[in-house]
């Protein structure tokens, strides 16, 4: 019997994930990776990629921050000047602010002569100093499986303890760090991350959009590609080199290390390495929620922003003032429209269910072989049944609330007024003053609210929205109020959309800003605020109902996660990405997408030549760039063939958030930058493929190209090392 069981052990570990390629490795368990990295081909040392000894390859990774600190993009730098590289689609949304109709750079491009011609840019960024384990201390007199309300407020205080504590001994050392706490493997392990913070970052150098973005959403996604994806930033630092607030007389940061660019180029089976800051996977997701996220959440996605990007397309592509406007808008629910499409088709195509599940019984055999496992781990697959059957009961109030109602301008104005609504119509007049205050403060910023805002699009947004939630969302889910509202239009969802644009103060901006000037409680009796207080009251109707399914996923998630550390004590356990600095490795590659179709790992000049289509929203690109393509005038940036090389692909892991991350050969010099996943993967967030999964990157050499002969930017070669 003890053979068999060990038997049965032995197998559950073979289900789980053993690739060497597979994983997003956090810093600390790098030095744990040497051997397997420089067996296929790392040329540098674990101290030399990680430490807080010496200056290292972390020093030039780069994480992109809007001004409150949330991540959304990773960059390098690339010369002992602060000059970084990220990708196109990254810094659009600046490119965008910097952006009007008589200079519009987005739709152009930029390439500043000197420093005095650098414009700011409306981001920051941060770059990480050291990473310390501090699960002892968070953890402390915690136990794993102890009452899960309590638990979770024991640690959530106990984070809260530690980050001040680490922050007020940096500061004492007179060092100023943002400090992190991350959890990983669903809370059983924390690290904090210790960040300097730049605030003051200016554009240098950006392509046209319809090279920046060649191909649009047809190619998204999708191999082969031709687009050079990618901007370009400079750090400025105050005279000591160290974070200021934009100021004309700072200077360029020097940074601890840059990034050497190798114009060696790669081929098939060359090794590879990517350093970013990946946003969120879910790897260990149970197979019933597998199940919920393909037949449920992503279906109500696609449908709510495709429906939404029909809406933008129908003005956007008539009138260049438009789509300037919504430009950033756009590329941002486009990108995760295609995504979140993928998702939904590839989970079923990839029989991610069925693999998850025997993953799951695996889990249970080795659970049931030992009696203190039980009891530890016992309750885990009941609480996943629970809380997923709670999830289809009354998951999609949250989606559409989000991905429909948060979507129409005028309610998500109306959510951010809600404070003020309630402070004016409350009775206390100490709370009418304070309303009334807030009010002046808010007229500031109106103008802001409302410059990306065309009413002909929000009304029609408005009226599907409206329209998609009646129809779709579970009616014992609907506020009451809304249904009432909706139910006296009788189906007219335009007729609907029109009194709204009528009457409501969150509809228009003048009528807003009469309103501030004068402000009152008769904010609380705005057409949009009766309807968003709705949904706001049934928000906090469910609040209970979803916190307890969440106690139960979170309870589950870390039970579970602590079993698989427990079960894999031999090996590694790749964590899922949560937005912290990774590293992962692997090989310039090839891949097979379906019967008889191979695609090759590079692409070059020729494929933008074949693919331009002039005019064309997606595949339009400068006639200049198309001469000199035709030329082939490419100097130095020419493969051995004489071709001009424009992406490649890498079998690494990544996800989002690693948009714009360097990718470095064997000695750490910069080969490309990576900007997108294979659309036969794409489903990666939630499940490794490795016969499939490719990385897409800009060739470094594309880039330069762009930058030098089409750009006229030369002069930016000077202050990087250009390895030939």
């Amino acid at each position: 019997m003890k053979k068999i069981i060990l038997s049965l052990i032995a197998g559950a570990l073979l289900v789980l994930p053993a690739r060497a390629d597979e994983g997003m490795w956090p810093l600390t368990m790098v030095a744990k990776l040497q051997d397997a990295m420089q067996a296929k081909g790392l040329k540098l040392t674990a101290e030399d990629i990680y430490s807080i000894n010496k200056s290292c390859l972390k020093d030039a990774v780069v994480r992109l921050t809007t001004k409150q600190g949330r991540m959304f993009c990773s960059g390098e730098i690339i010369s002992d000047q602060g000059l970084f590289l990220t990708n196109h689609h990254c810094g659009f949304g600046a490119i965008q602010e910097l952006s009007t109709p008589d200079d519009n750079i987005l739709e152009n491009g930029f390439w500043a002569k000197d420093r005095n011609a650098e414009r700011a840019a409306n981001f920051h960024i941060a770059l990480l100093a050291k990473v310390e384990d501090v699960t002892d201390q968070v953890l402390d007199g915690i136990a794993i499986n102890g009452p899960e309300a309590e638990r979770t407020k024991a640690v959530m205080e106990s984070v809260q303890k530690v980050t001040k504590a680490l922050t007020e001994s940096e500061k004492a050392k007179g060092v100023e760090y943002r400090v992190e706490l991350v959890p990983f493997y669903n809370g059983n392990r924390y690290l904090a991350m210790y960040y300097v913070v730049y605030k003051d970052i200016r554009l240098v150098g950006t392509p046209p959009q319809n090279i920046g973005k060649f191909g649009g959403e047809t190619d998204n996604w999708s191999w082969p590609r031709h687009t050079a994806d990618f901007s370009m930033f400079r750090i400025y630092v105050g005279a000591d080199n160290t974070p200021a607030e934009y100021n004309a007389a700072n200077k360029a940061y020097k940074p601890a290390h840059y990034f050497p660019v190798s114009l060696k180029g790669v081929q098939q089976g060359d090794f590879a390495m990517i350093m970013g800051y990946p946003g969120r996977t879910a790897r260990y997701t149970y197979s019933e929620g597998i199940r919920y996220t393909s037949e449920k959440d992503r279906p109500a996605r696609v449908d709510a922003r495709r429906q939404i990007l029909d809406h933008y397309e129908n003005y956007m592509f008539k009138d260049p003032t438009i789509k300037l406007m919504y430009a950033d808008k756009y590329a941002g629910l486009s990108n995760y429209w295609k995504k979140f499409m993928g998702e939904r088709d590839g989970l079923k195509k990839l029989n991610i269910y069925d693999r998850r599940k025997a993953e799951e019984r695996a889990f249970e055999t080795w659970m049931n072989a030992d009696e203190k496992r039980k009891a530890t781990y016992g309750e885990v697959m009941s609480l996943y049944d629970e809380a997923y059957r709670g999830m289809n009961q009354y998951g999609l109030f949250g989606l559409y609330l989000g991905e429909a109602i948060f979507n129409s301008q005028p309610f998500s104005l109306a959510a951010s007024y809600s404070e003020l609504s309630g402070l004016l119509s409350d009775k206390d007049k100490a709370n009418q003053a304070k309303g009334r205050e807030m009010a002046a403060k808010m007229l500031e910023v109106v103008d802001e609210q409302f410059r990306e805002f065309y009413a002909p699009i929000e009304k029609d947004v408005l009226a599907s929205m409206v329209k998609m939630v009646y129809e779709n969302l579970d009616p014992a889910l609907q506020p009451a109020g809304f249904r009432t509202w909706v139910m006296k239009y009788k189906g007219d969802y335009n007729k609907l959309a029109a009194d709204i644009f009528a009457r409501s103060i969150f509809a228009d901006g003048a009528r807003l800003k009469a309103f501030l000037k004068k402000p009152s409680a008769a904010i609380a009796k705005d057409p949009v605020m009766v309807v968003w207080n709705a949904f706001s009251a049934k928000s906090q109707e469910l609040q209970p109902i979803m916190g307890e399914i969440n106690a139960k996923l979170n309870r589950a998630n870390r039970l579970f996660q602590s079993a698989l550390l427990e079960m894999n004590t031999s090996r590694l356990l790749t964590p899922d990405a949560n937005a912290s600095m990774r590293l992962t490795y692997g090989t310039v590659l090839s891949y097979d997408a379906r019967d008889a179709v191979h695609y090759n790992e590079i692409t070059t000049h020729k494929g933008i030549i074949e693919k331009y289509k002039p005019g064309d929203i997606e595949f339009d690109a400068p006639k200049r760039l198309i001469e000199m393509l035709k030329a082939k005038d490419f100097g130095q940036y020419a493969d051995k063939n004489g071709n001009l090389p424009s992406c490649f692909l890498t079998n690494h892991d990544i996800t989002g958030g690693n948009s714009g991350s360097p990718v470095l050969d064997g000695e750490g010099n910069l080969i490309g930058t990576a900007f997108d996943g294979n659309w036969e993967a794409i489903s990666s967030d939630f499940a490794f493929e490795p016969d499939l999964q490719r990385t897409i990157s800009v060739d470094i050499r594309y880039t330069l190209f762009i930058v030098d002969k089409f750009g006229g930017a030369g002069h930016l070669l000077q202050e990087m090392k250009v390895i030939r």
